[in-house]
């Protein structure tokens, strides 16, 4: 004869510790992603000091130094952006674009997937 409450103490054993080492793993998760949006930031911010001073040093005209600044505003509206909402939020907020527009979200992958796959091929002409 089996033993089936053994078994099923076993089993409901192997679940908890499953389930245990999922909630460890998604914190952990959650907090290099936490991490990583934070150095994003940093380097947003960073990327636009450092592209207006550069512009300024190299005398460029006035015009060019406007096109920066905006571009420069760009990246620090992307960092505020970050800097204001957790990596779940940013996630909520995608799966709803996506639900949305789903075609639109399809066609953007495949075009950025086609690019990156040309770019990533470069220099390979056999």
């Amino acid at each position: 004869m089996t033993d089936h409450n053994g078994t099923s103490e076993k089993i409901n054993e192997v679940a908890q510790d499953v389930t245990k080492e999922l909630r460890e793993l998604g914190r952990e998760l959650r907090g290099r992603a936490e991490d990583v949006r934070k150095e994003v930031v940093k380097q947003l911010n960073g990327a636009a000091t450092n592209i207006r001073k550069e512009v300024r040093d190299r005398g460029a005209d006035a015009e060019t130094q406007k096109r920066i600044d905006d571009m420069a505003k760009g990246l620090e509206k992307a960092a505020h952006y970050l800097n204001n909402n957790s990596v779940e939020h940013m996630g909520e907020q995608a799966t709803k674009v996506v639900r949305r527009n789903p075609m639109r979200t399809m066609l953007i992958a495949f075009g950025v997937g086609l690019l990156l796959g040309i770019m990533m091929r470069g220099g390979d002409k056999k």
